[in-house]
């Protein structure tokens, strides 16, 4: 599988065509749940950010670029992870999922065992996951975690690595993959580093 370049936020139809400049392999951004039930792309949970953008409208902007829909739930103030599941399940064979909360994660995994499941944390990961991927705050990446995620067949796709000299510490150690605000500079990175010296 390829390096994966995703772009992180792309929350609002200018941003999202921005990144998608960058040339990324996915586009990253956040889903909450209207009150009837409708999928916004907003990243606060009471939606006080969004700009009206559905996941439908992403999906249509983002054309051939998958997107990485991180479900933003926390309950009671949001939409309960089967509630988000359900929702979701029109998307569910086009995109993959991410989310801080395993319970998304199964729900998805009920309806849809084929949807590429991420589980994202910012602390030490201490429990087991339905997620074929990690997505860890990227101070918590070092080669012990990266080699005992491939150990166990799971990817690493470490969030969110905006420094050049991070993300070639992080290529060095082996993640499959970083989230960015900045494709362009992982896309620079990389072929830098596939160019043969002279």
């Amino acid at each position: 599988m390829p390096f994966e370049i995703q772009a992180h936020r792309g929350n609002d139809p200018f941003r999202l065509k921005r990144l998608l400049v960058g040339r990324p392999t996915m586009v990253e951004l956040d889903v909450g749940m209207a009150p009837e039930g409708r999928l916004v792309v907003s990243h606060e949970h009471d939606l006080s950010d969004a700009t009206g953008m559905t996941l439908a409208d992403a999906r249509e902007i983002a054309g051939d670029t998958p997107l990485v829909v991180e479900v933003k739930c926390a309950p009671p103030a949001t939409a309960s992870p089967s509630a988000f599941a359900h929702a979701l399940r029109p998307h569910l064979k086009s995109v993959s999922v991410s989310s801080f909360d395993e319970r998304v994660l199964i729900e998805v995994h009920r309806r849809c065992t084929r949807t590429p499941l991420t589980i994202l944390f910012a602390e030490p990961l201490r429990r087991a996951t339905v997620a074929t991927t990690l997505g860890p705050r990227h101070e918590l990446v070092n080669r012990d975690l990266v080699d005992a995620a491939h150990g166990v067949g799971m990817r690493v796709v470490p969030w969110t690595v905006n420094d050049a000299n991070r993300m070639a510490e992080l290529i060095e150690l082996g993640v499959d993959g970083v989230a960015t605000d900045f494709p362009s500079l992982a896309h620079a990175l990389l072929v830098s580093r596939l160019r043969p010296a002279a």
